[in-house]
């Protein structure tokens, strides 16, 4: 066709059946953000546990809009939940920032953040986080010199990091850079 297409695409969603390979599927789903005029649409939030196709297309139509309306009209709006950018150390707290901010984080409620950090031995443990609007500090008791960082890394995570736009970030995992 001669012509440089769009392509969007939706990560997939929380399944309790793929036999710990749903995590690495995900993270290679969002590296390929990295080819020109691709879009992702997560669904950490929505999806269900139990079935590989989630019942609400609606938000996830709602997100394949925003990836279009910003990307192929112009349109002013925040397009994406946020995505991991970077790491850097600041004492023994993890920074971590990310793209596709919108007007802030959020950082929902919950018993677990879905952020996991562990040393040069791998063994992760649950983190702490803070929220400061722009970014993240991440850090554990547990983990003193900090050296690898993942969020949402297993095949049923749900979301716990939005923007402030509603939106969900992907999950991720990284080595901290110093």
């Amino acid at each position: 066709w001669y012509n440089n297409f769009s392509f969007y695409y939706v990560q997939i969603a929380p399944y309790f059946n793929y036999y710990n390979s749903n995590a690495s599927l995900r993270e290679a789903q969002r590296k390929a953000l990295r080819i020109p005029k691709t879009g992702m649409a997560v669904t950490l939030d929505i999806g269900e546990k139990y079935d590989i196709h989630p019942s609400n297309k609606h938000d996830v139509g709602e997100r394949f809009a925003r990836l279009a309306l910003s990307n192929q009209y112009g349109i002013d709006i925040v397009s994406s939940g946020p995505l991991y950018k970077s790491t850097r150390m600041a004492g023994d707290r993890v920074l971590v920032e990310f793209e596709h901010v919108g007007s802030g984080l959020l950082l929902v409620d919950s018993k677990w953040s879905e952020f996991e950090i562990a040393g040069e031995d791998t063994i992760y443990f649950g983190a702490n986080v803070q929220n400061k609007g722009g970014y993240l500090e991440v850090y554990s008791d547990a983990v003193k010199n900090p050296r690898y960082l993942r969020y949402a890394y297993s095949d049923t995570s749900s979301a716990t990091l939005f923007n402030l736009e509603g939106l969900p970030a992907s999950s991720f995992s990284t080595i901290i850079k110093n």
